[in-house]
């Protein structure tokens, strides 16, 4: 039986609750939100099981992250096309001498993990796990190609930001955009939060009749960089439950993949962001600085390719009609968050059921977001 759906919907904007309904299992096993605002008001925002919990976001964090380092470009505080190691003199050593802010943010850094072997009871020392990345070699040469830095990113864009402000990354997020938004969102989850944290479960991906998941050879997908990438060399368990289910992890600030909020910290960020942002802000994060294979997603079974814009991802939505312009972040197994600055749409979805799939094209996402679009057209006329 299906959990119930609760929460309030604007007049014009039952199908979104309808789509909603339909994402949940039969088991209703699963906490989930989905929370949208339009020209600033909430015109959606439901969810299913417990009322006021938060969960693992996981790489919708590198949304949060990105918006705070934009934040600090706006100010004319920190130079995108500044050397990173004008801002952390360490960093400048073993060919990232000449790497750039905007790079970094981009994904073309190439520094995906140290080559010192870490813990997870490393994740709560930032300036070890920040020195052992400053001192690694990347794995190509900065600013020719990009990969996606899956637990990295949070570490050299929030270094960039701790030394640009004075305060740590999850400090500064809190107090520049999660509070002013209204948004249960942290980077590095405090004690007094986690009576509040659902735990995340992830479906089997799905194989023939008979297949036994323990007979398939799935090494053909991973190239040669994924491990390291999203493990950060060790310290990070490769499942995300496992992680997620980690007191160390949520607390940690991983502002790659560690964010703790819901679809409606999510919703609320974003419609923040419309507003903080100058128009001249967010014509240059919509402006693509990647093209081509990402390096760390790509494999000998597949070609991923990724659009990232100043540390968002700023391809369409899947399920957004032709020509919708946006910024945002996925999360694994089916977060989705963004913002459409053209018609003032933030959008949040977040579930503790993980499905299998490609980043940022979970058809239950797609199909809440298709349902937005439908109804705002309605509304709208």
């Amino acid at each position: 039986m299906r959990t119930s759906v609760e929460g309030t919907v604007a007049a014009g904007y039952d199908p979104v609750a309808e789509a909603f309904a339909r994402s949940l299992s039969e088991a209703g096993s699963e906490t989930a939100q989905v929370c949208v605002h339009v020209a600033g008001e909430p015109v959606v925002d439901l969810y299913s099981g417990a009322p006021g919990a938060i969960e693992v976001v996981f790489s919708a964090a590198k949304g949060a992250t990105a918006a705070c380092a934009n934040l600090l470009v706006q100010r004319g505080l920190l130079d995108l096309d500044a050397r990173v190691a004008d801002y952390w003199p360490a960093y400048g050593v073993r060919g990232k001498e000449s790497t750039l802010v905007r790079w970094v943010l981009s994904h073309q850094a190439g520094v995906l993990a140290p080559r010192e072997r870490l813990t997870m009871d490393d994740l709560a020392d930032w300036d070890r796990v920040a020195a052992a990345l400053a001192a690694q070699t990347p794995a190509w040469e900065p600013g020719t190609a990009y990969g996606y830095h899956a637990q990295s990113f949070g570490w050299l864009v929030g270094e960039l930001v701790r030394r640009v402000d004075g305060r740590s990354l999850g400090a500064f997020f809190q107090e520049e955009l999660a509070r002013p938004a209204g948004a249960d969102f942290w980077i590095g989850l405090p004690e007094a939060q986690e009576a509040r944290v659902v735990e995340v479960v992830a479906e089997e991906p799905p194989l023939p009749p008979g297949t036994d998941p323990a007979s398939v050879d799935l090494s053909s997908f991973f190239g040669p960089h994924h491990l390291d990438a999203f493990t950060l060399g060790g310290a990070v368990p490769e499942d995300a439950v496992t992680a997620a289910a980690d007191r160390r992890y949520r607390a940690a600030e991983l502002g790659a993949s560690g964010g703790v909020t819901d679809g409606r910290g999510l919703s609320r960020l974003y419609r923040l962001l419309l507003d903080v942002f100058t128009p001249a802000t967010v014509e240059d994060i919509l402006r693509p600085e990647t093209d081509g294979a990402d390096l760390v997603l790509s494999s000998p079974a597949m070609t991923v390719e990724q659009v990232f814009g100043r540390g968002f991802e700023v391809s369409p939505p899947t399920g957004a009609p032709a020509g919708v312009r946006a910024f945002g972040h996925s999360g694994a197994g089916g977060t989705v968050a963004f913002a459409d600055p053209d018609r003032r749409v933030a959008f949040g979805y977040a579930t503790t059921r993980l499905v299998p799939g490609p980043p940022g094209m979970d058809p239950r996402a797609a199909a809440l977001v298709e349902a937005v679009y439908a109804a705002l057209d309605s509304v709208t006329g």
